[in-house]
C-alpha cells in the first residue's frame, strides 16, 4: 500500500473535540457526545495503543486552495464556518499522524460533514470538503501524494468528485443510493449504485469489489468517508443493520491493516451512532467487543 515509513508509535488515533456535539450542525450533532461516551464505555479510551487528540482549525490558506474566495464567503455567513474549519481540522490532523508515522489509523470526528463540498458550492450539512483538504495539507507537506477515498455514505459524494474527480492520483470509491449526481470523467472514479434497501449482504459484497480496486491502485493513504446514516434506522439510503459496519471495518482492516483514516460524515441517530462508530473503533483499536449499547 504505498511507502510504509517506520512503524506507528500506536495503533488508532482518535480526533475529537466537545465543541462538535455543541456548536456542530444540528442533524448532526446529537450523535457526537453519545458516541464519544460509547467509545469511554467500552473501555477504549483507556486502551494502551489509543490516543485521544484535539483538532485545531483548519490553516485558513490551506483551506483556499481547495475552495474558491466566493465559496468561503458564502460558508462565512452561514453560521458554520468555524466548525466546518475544526471539522475540516479533524481530518488534516487525522491524516497527518498517519503520514508522520505517529498512528497506524484514525478516526476523525466531525461537526459539519465534508463530501457534498465541492470548490465552489455546498449542500447537505457540508461546508468544507475536510478529505480533499487533508489530501492537500499531505501534497503540501509531501508526506502523500497518492490517495483513495473510499465513501460508504449512501448520499452521492458530488462534491469530492467535484474536486478531485480528474485527479490522476486519487481512486473516488463512492457508494450511493440513487442517481449520480456528480460528474463522470476520470478514470479513477468508480461508484457503487445500491437500491433503497440495500441489504448488509449486498452492502458488503460490494465493499470487495471497492477493495479490491483500493488495493490494485496502490495508495499510500486510504480514506474511509463513514456515514452511518446508511443504517435503516438512521435517515440515509441503504437498510443496512446493526452488524454491518464491525464487518465493514474487519474488511478494511484485512486489507488495509494501517494508513486508513476514518473521517465520519451523515448520520444523526444516536443509537446507531453509538454502536457503529463504537465497532468501528473496536476493529481499529484491534480489541473484542466490550460493552455495547
Amino acid at each position: 500500500m504505498g511507502s510504509r515509513p517506520g512503524e506507528a508509535q500506536y495503533e488508532l488515533a482518535i480526533v475529537y473535540h466537545p465543541i462538535f456535539s455543541t456548536e456542530g450542525y444540528p442533524t448532526l450533532r446529537e450523535r457526537v457526545a453519545p458516541a464519544f461516551e460509547e467509545l469511554q464505555a467500552r473501555g477504549l479510551l483507556e486502551l494502551s495503543g489509543v490516543r485521544v487528540l484535539k483538532p485545531e482549525p483548519a490553516d485558513e490558506e490551506l483551506v483556499k486552495k481547495v475552495h474558491t474566495e466566493s465559496h468561503l464567503r458564502s460558508v462565512s455567513v452561514s453560521g458554520y464556518y468555524e466548525v466546518a474549519l475544526l471539522s475540516a481540522g479533524s481530518a488534516v490532523m487525522g491524516a497527518r499522524e498517519i503520514a508522520a508515522s505517529r498512528a497506524a489509523n484514525t478516526f476523525c470526528f466531525v461537526g459539519a460533514a465534508g463530501h457534498h463540498a465541492s470548490a465552489d458550492g455546498f449542500w447537505g450539512f457540508c461546508y468544507l470538503n475536510d478529505v480533499a483538504i487533508a489530501i492537500e495539507s499531505l501534497r503540501e507537506t509531501r508526506d502523500a501524494h497518492r490517495f483513495a477515498i473510499l465513501d460508504i455514505d449512501p448520499h452521492f459524494g458530488d462534491g469530492t468528485r467535484d474536486i478531485l474527480g480528474s485527479d490522476p492520483d486519487v481512486l473516488h470509491l463512492n457508494f450511493h443510493s440513487g442517481y449520480p449526481i456528480g460528474r463522470e470523467e476520470g478514470t479513477n472514479n468508480v461508484d457503487y449504485a445500491l437500491p433503497h434497501e440495500a441489504s448488509d449482504e449486498r452492502f458488503l459484497a460490494q465493499v470487495d469489489n471497492a477493495l479490491t480496486a483500493a488495493l490494485a491502485f496502490s495508495p499510500e493513504l486510504l480514506f474511509i468517508v463513514f456515514g452511518h446514516d446508511s443504517h435503516r434506522d438512521d435517515y440515509g439510503g441503504f437498510a443496512l443493520g446493526d452488524e454491518a459496519y464491525r464487518a465493514f471495518a474487519e474488511k478494511v482492516k484485512a486489507a488495509f491493516p494501517r494508513r486508513v483514516c476514518y473521517v465520519l460524515s451523515g448520520g444523526s441517530s444516536p443509537r446507531v451512532a453509538r454502536l457503529a462508530i463504537g465497532d468501528v473503533v473496536e476493529v481499529l483499536a484491534g480489541t473484542t467487543r466490550t460493552g455495547g449499547p
